[in-house]
Order: C-alpha cells, then sequence, then structure tokens
C-alpha cells in the first residue's frame, strides 16, 4: 500500500520551532529524509535516513520507491511554502501522494524579532539564485526581505543598492536566527556595505 509523502516544514533551525502537527508527522516516520544538519537534530537513531545532496534526481527517485511501503517524511527548513525543496517534489511527483506540514519561515522570525508586521514586504531570495528584482523594489519604496548566500552576502547587497543610486535607507541583518549565536545587526546601507562584520545564514530587511 502506498503511503502519503509528508514533507514537513521544521523551521528557522530551532527545535521549539517545529510545529506540534510536524513533530506528530515525524514522530511516525518510518524513513527520513532531508539535509545533514536537520537529520541529526530531528531524526531519531531507529528511523531510516536519508541525507540531500546535489543529485537532487537520485533522492526523488530514493522517496519514490520508499513512499510506496513506507511511512516517509520529507525535512525542509523553514515554510514548505517559500523557496523550499518542497516546490521540487511538487514537479517531480504526483500531488495526491504529498501533504504539507507549513513551518516558521526565518522571514517570519526576522520580523517578530523586528517587531515589525509584514504583510506589506516584498520576499526575495537570493541563497543560490539570482533576482534581478531587488533594486526595482527598493527604489518603490516597498520594504523587502532577502535571504542571502556567502557570494549574494549582505554587504554585497548594501554596496549593489548604494551603487545603484538607491537611498541610504535603515537596513537589518538577522543571523543564525533561532541558533544560541544568533544575531541581530541594525544600521543603514551604506554602514552596513563597510562592515567587517562575518554574517552567516542571513535574512536581510530593507527598510527597517
Amino acid at each position: 500500500m502506498e503511503n502519503i509523502i509528508k514533507v514537513v516544514g521544521v523551521g528557522p533551525g530551532g527545535p521549539e520551532y517545529l510545529t506540534a502537527a510536524g513533530a506528530a508527522a515525524l514522530e511516525q516516520a518510518e524513513v527520513v529524509v532531508g539535509g545533514r544538519r536537520l537529520l541529526a537534530q530531528f531524526a531519531r537513531p531507529e528511523q531510516r535516513s536519508y541525507a540531500l545532496t546535489a543529485d537532487l534526481e537520485a533522492t526523488i527517485d530514493f522517496i519514490r520507491q520508499e513512499y510506496k511501503n513506507n511511512r516517509v517524511v520529507v525535512l525542509v527548513s523553514g515554510d514548505t511554502g517559500l523557496y523550499s525543496f518542497a516546490a521540487t517534489l511538487m514537479e517531480k511527483l504526483p500531488k495526491d501522494c504529498l501533504e504539507f506540514i507549513p513551518g516558521i519561515s526565518s522571514v517570519q522570525l526576522m520580523f517578530a524579532r523586528l517587531k515589525t508586521p509584514w504583510q506589506d514586504a516584498a520576499v526575495i531570495s537570493r541563497h543560490g539564485r539570482d533576482d534581478s528584482r531587488l533594486v526595482g523594489i527598493v527604489k518603490a519604496g516597498i520594504m523587502v526581505a532577502i535571504l542571502t548566500d556567502a557570494k549574494n552576502n549582505p554587504q554585497a547587497l548594501a554596496r549593489e543598492l548604494l551603487e545603484s543610486a538607491c537611498p541610504n535607507l535603515p537596513v537589518s541583518v538577522g543571523c543564525n536566527l533561532s541558533y544560541a549565536n544568533e544575531t541581530i545587526f541594525r544600521g543603514t546601507l551604506r554602514s552596513l556595505a563597510e562592515s567587517n562584520q562575518k554574517f552567516e545564514n542571513c535574512v536581510v530587511v530593507i527598510g527597517v
């Protein structure tokens, strides 16, 4: 008998941000798929684990075989609907064999830390991808949250905006959100561009 593949958004990282629904799905899982960090944090020793690699097709093939006879949970960071591996699963597997259990995204947590509503904010990702909308969004006066990576780091984004004649707006950077080493930087685009601080696992918010 085939089972439903449960795709669980585990939140920004800290285990306290895993929802009760996500924890219940994980408790019943026989096979757990996810990044190595997530597996180390959430999978139990008696569960079979499969670590995600750059070979996404191999992962899809593994899930396709396993869910026919086992209860499979796929762990994704943050929320299933925000720049997530869940989107790839939707493209590759039948919709009726998938159940998405949403989580708390790092963007949500960042705005909570800033005590700022975000229903009017734009959200884009520069994490492993290009997105040319950033300058236009900022020049339009829209608050924006950006997911970053080592190349598109906070300082690089600040320099890009200043070099594109954007005003010296307030900016906030949340790093390692929900972890013990969480830090929040608050300043302006210029002070961020000139900062020597090393930022990792960041959400940048322009306009706050």
